[in-house]
């Protein structure tokens, strides 16, 4: 496992199919921002940030109640590629060798894949695997943070994941959440 680790969790997002703040809906308990980041701190890893509005808001107090470090991103509507060029950024100047990239909307994510990420990880991109797609939680070595800070718009890092080792994940780890109806138990 490389360490220091950072991990970022994307949580900038506006919700506009939602309706409201989908990243505080109660899901399963709690918050659904807050099962991403109750797994987090759970684990012993060097920082964790959140990637947030730039507006006060519960959203970012749910993670400044769970010990992470919030960096604003100005403009939220320009996409995932913003916020993760930005966690890349913090990545770079906090000096850490690996970067740990979850979604805030993904409550499934267990404590045990991640650290079956980790424990891949080396000197490759590690992916989690589901469908027969690729994608979050996604593990990235220090020698690609540049080409994630370049990231813009709503892409994302998919371009870097051809590549990746694979960690496959459990059923039900990926679902979606972007609508009212996604909340619904199945």
């Amino acid at each position: 496992m490389p360490e220091p680790i950072a991990a970022v969790v994307l949580a900038a997002g506006l919700s506009t199919r939602f309706g409201g703040d989908k990243l505080l809906h109660p899901y399963a308990g709690k918050p659904l921002a807050a099962h991403i980041a109750d797994t987090l701190a759970s684990l012993p890893l060097t920082w964790r940030v959140a990637i947030v509005p730039p507006v006060p808001s519960a959203r970012r107090q749910l993670f400044e109640d769970r010990s992470f470090e919030l960096v604003e991103n100005p403009d939220p509507s320009q996409g995932m590629g913003s916020s993760l060029a930005l966690g890349a950024q913090r990545a770079l100047e906090l000096g850490a060798e690996a970067l740990l990239v979850c979604l805030a909307d993904m409550p499934h994510v267990s404590a045990e894949h991640l650290g079956r990420l980790l424990a891949a990880g080396d000197t490759d991109v590690v992916a989690t695997s589901f469908d027969g797609s690729r994608g979050p939680p996604v593990l990235f070595p220090r020698r690609l943070f540049l080409d994630l800070v370049a990231l813009s718009g709503d892409h994302g890092a998919r371009h870097l994941l051809a590549n990746a080792g694979l960690v496959v994940a459990p059923p039900g780890l990926a679902r979606d959440f972007d609508v009212p109806g996604d909340f619904d138990p199945t």
